[in-house]
């Protein structure tokens, strides 16, 4: 009788033992706390800084309520605040903004660090200074785009463009500044084509105002001499460019645009 019972308060161990081992097989991995923390304070830096719904209509009591990690290194953060304005983006000189207490969500995605989507109620995108509905509608899978590359005809240097197919991003021009930055494949490099722009260079930020894009990059893209200060300059404007809503490219380095890219 002992031994029955001996018996069965095993098994019930053993069962119990086996259905914890197996629960946490489907326990999610526990998010880097460190690195959490790095990119809502990058996302929450940039809401103060750049976001116009926020800077430029009153927003105060801005409070992070979630952060999500859509795969390795990219985190979808959202935050709420209020603004004392209605509306989303910057004050136009002719608009009466009606003084309102108003609520907002705005969800930033950032992906190795780096800021590349800013997006306030499923409305209006931060980064790109318009309307969501506005911007254009890409109905494939697949999207091209151009990046322009350094080429040499008849012994004269000048920039020529490369296509570049990829999934559908959330922020097309991002993707292709980057594109730019990682410089021309090895095929492409045989057929000719390089860069004047260093392989170290990172882009810092990229906003879009009223048909003029502002693109921030890091200390390595400065140069001098004229040829590659042309160069550097032409392969970063005309990439972005061939953007319907881009009018005017500026650049800057570290947040500077004076004593820059000089011959």
């Amino acid at each position: 009788m002992i031994n029955k019972l001996l018996i069965g308060i095993v098994l019930v161990v053993v069962v119990a033992l086996i259905g914890f081992f197996i629960s946490t097989l489907d326990m999610p991995e526990p998010l880097d706390d460190d690195e959490v923390e790095e990119y809502v304070n990058i996302a929450e830096e940039w809401i103060r800084e750049n976001a116009k719904t926020f800077t430029e209509r009153g927003g105060s009591q801005l409070e992070h309520i979630r952060t999500v990690e859509l795969e390795e290194g990219v985190y979808e953060i959202a935050f709420e605040f209020e603004a004392a304005f209605a509306g989303y983006g910057p004050v136009d000189e002719d608009e009466m903004a009606a003084q309102v207490i108003t609520p907002h969500t705005v969800v930033v995605i950032v992906e190795d660090g780096e800021v590349v989507s800013v997006i306030t109620d499923e409305e209006y995108d931060e980064m790109e200074g318009r309307e969501v509905e506005a911007v254009e509608e890409i109905d494939e899978d697949m999207v091209t785009i151009d990046v322009y590359f350094v080429t040499v005809e008849d012994g004269m240097e000048g920039v020529s463009a490369v296509t570049r197919e990829f999934p559908v991003p959330q922020d097309i021009k991002v993707y292709a500044l980057n594109e730019l930055l990682e410089g021309p494949t090895s095929e492409e490099e045989a057929e000719g084509y390089s860069t004047a722009i260093d392989e170290e260079t990172t882009l810092n930020s990229l906003s879009i105002e009223e048909g003029v894009a502002y693109a921030d990059f890091s200390a390595e893209l400065d140069a001098s001499g004229s040829a590659t200060v042309m160069m550097i300059r032409d392969q970063i404007e005309r990439t972005l460019l061939q953007f319907e809503t881009v009018d005017e490219v500026v650049i800057s380095i570290e947040g500077e645009t004076e004593e820059i890219l000089q011959p």
